[in-house]
C-alpha cells in the first residue's frame, strides 16, 4: 500500500510540472540541430540574436528561464529572457521575450551588433539552475581589396564539427540522409559555389555502400547553413540511383566511414558504427551517460557524429 501511495504522489508531482512520467528521469536539454540553427550571427554587420524556433526537451511548459551571453572568462555581457511553450511532449519552444545589456543594466534589442573577436559562452538557465552551456568564438577578417568593403565577422563552434545521419520517425524503412552545416570564410566573396559528393564505405571490406546524388551545386555563405543530402545506391547495376533506405545500412553490423568532398577536395570525415542493427551513440550523444551540460540531443531519429 505504501509503494502505491509513493507512486501516486510521484505521478502527481510530475503532472504538476507539465512532464509525462516517462520524461521525469531525463534532465532538460536542447535539440541540438535547433540550437545550431537558431544562434544567428550575420557576418557583414556582426549582429547577434537567438531565434524563436529553438526547441527544448524534458522541461516544464510555461517555465521562465534565461540565457547569459558571457566571455569565456565569465564576464557577463547580455541576458536573454524566455518562456517555454509546449509543442508536443516532450518538445518545448523557447519564446525569447527580452534582452538586457548586463554591463549597463539597460534593455537591449533582441538582435544587437557585436564586433569583439574572442571566445564566448552561452549558458542556459531554468528555475535558477544552469542546464546547458555552449561555447563559441568570433573572429574578424579583412578583404584583400581595401576598396571591396569593410571587415567581416565569423562565428565558429560545433557547426564545423558535428553532423548527423537521419531517417524519419526512426523507421528503417525510410530513406537515409546526411545533414551538415557548411559555410565559406572568404572576406572577398558573398557566396562560393561547390559541387558536393558524399560517400559512405564499410571499413571491413572497403565497400562503397551509398553516395549522395550527382550533379549538385550548393552555394555557401559566410553564415553557417544546414544542408541535407539524400543518400542513394552507387551508380552501378540496376539499383544505381535508387533511394538508399536506413535498413540497407543497418543490415550489416560494423564500422563505417563517411567522407564529404567539395568540388573534389576532401572537406571532412566522420566515422560511425552499426551494432545489433542500430546506429551507435557515443561521446556527447549517449543519453544518460553524456554530461547534460554539453550533451547532444537528437531525439529519436537523428544520430550525431563528430568530424575527425
Amino acid at each position: 500500500m505504501k509503494k502505491v501511495m509513493v507512486l501516486v504522489i510521484a505521478l502527481v508531482v510530475v503532472a504538476s510540472i507539465g512532464l509525462p512520467a516517462a520524461a521525469a528521469e531525463y534532465p532538460p536539454g536542447i535539440m541540438f540541430a535547433s540550437l545550431l540553427n537558431n544562434i544567428k550571427f550575420v557576418s557583414n554587420n556582426a549582429s547577434f540574436t537567438l531565434g524563436n524556433q529553438m526547441q527544448g526537451v524534458f522541461m516544464p511548459a510555461g517555465e521562465k528561464g534565461w540565457v547569459i551571453f558571457r566571455k569565456a572568462d565569465g564576464t557577463e555581457l547580455y541576458r536573454f529572457d524566455f518562456k517555454t511553450e509546449l509543442i508536443k511532449q516532450p518538445f518545448m519552444r523557447f519564446d525569447f521575450m527580452t534582452a538586457t545589456d548586463v554591463t549597463s543594466g539597460q534593455p537591449s534589442q533582441l538582435m544587437f551588433p557585436f564586433k569583439e573577436p574572442g571566445s564566448y559562452v552561452l549558458d542556459f538557465y531554468l528555475d535558477g539552475a544552469k542546464f546547458y552551456t555552449f561555447p563559441f568564438s568570433i573572429s574578424k577578417k579583412s578583404p584583400s581589396d581595401p576598396f571591396a568593403g569593410g571587415d567581416v565577422y565569423l562565428i565558429d563552434g560545433d557547426w564545423g564539427s558535428w553532423a548527423y545521419l537521419y531517417y524519419a520517425k526512426a523507421d528503417p524503412g525510410n530513406s537515409l540522409s546526411f545533414k551538415v552545416w557548411l559555410r565559406h570564410d572568404s572576406a572577398d566573396k558573398l557566396t562560393v559555389d561547390y559541387a558536393p559528393r558524399i560517400e559512405i564505405t564499410r571499413d571491413k571490406d572497403k565497400k562503397l555502400v551509398c553516395t549522395s546524388r550527382e550533379n549538385q551545386t550548393i552555394s555557401l555563405h559566410r553564415e553557417w547553413n544546414r544542408f541535407e543530402f539524400d543518400m542513394i545506391f552507387p551508380m552501378v547495376k540496376t539499383s544505381g540511383g535508387a533511394y538508399f533506405k536506413a535498413k540497407d545500412l543497418l543490415a550489416v553490423d560494423g564500422s563505417y566511414t563517411l567522407k564529404l568532398m567539395l568540388s573534389g577536395k576532401l572537406y571532412g570525415t566522420w566515422t560511425f558504427g552499426v551494432k545489433g542493427g542500430k546506429l551507435t551513440h557515443g561521446d556527447r550523444t549517449e543519453r544518460g551517460k553524456a554530461d547534460p551540460l554539453t550533451s547532444i540531443e537528437g531525439g529519436q531519429d537523428a544520430w550525431w557524429y563528430k568530424k575527425m
